[in-house]
């Protein structure tokens, strides 16, 4: 998945993202501009056990997703 070739900020400080307690405009701000956002969102959602900041979302804003999902008629 993580074939950049460019420099991803996740990866030069680990810590900032995958720290547990973050807000969801940090997470925004720390993920805004980056070119594997919506990739990374949905590798994270589909992942429960990821904790931490995931394409600009926070663990409890996955948690969200994933419940409304569910709750959803199949297509």
């Amino acid at each position: 998945m993580w074939e950049a070739r460019e420099r991803l900020l996740c990866r030069d400080d680990p810590d900032a993202f995958f720290a547990e307690g973050a807000r969801p405009r940090q997470a925004r701000a720390l993920c805004a501009g980056c070119a594997y956002l919506d990739p990374c969102r949905v590798y994270a959602v589909e992942r429960p056990e990821l904790v931490g900041v995931w394409g600009g979302t926070t663990t409890r804003e996955r948690q969200a997703l994933r419940r409304s999902v569910e709750g959803r008629p199949a297509a």
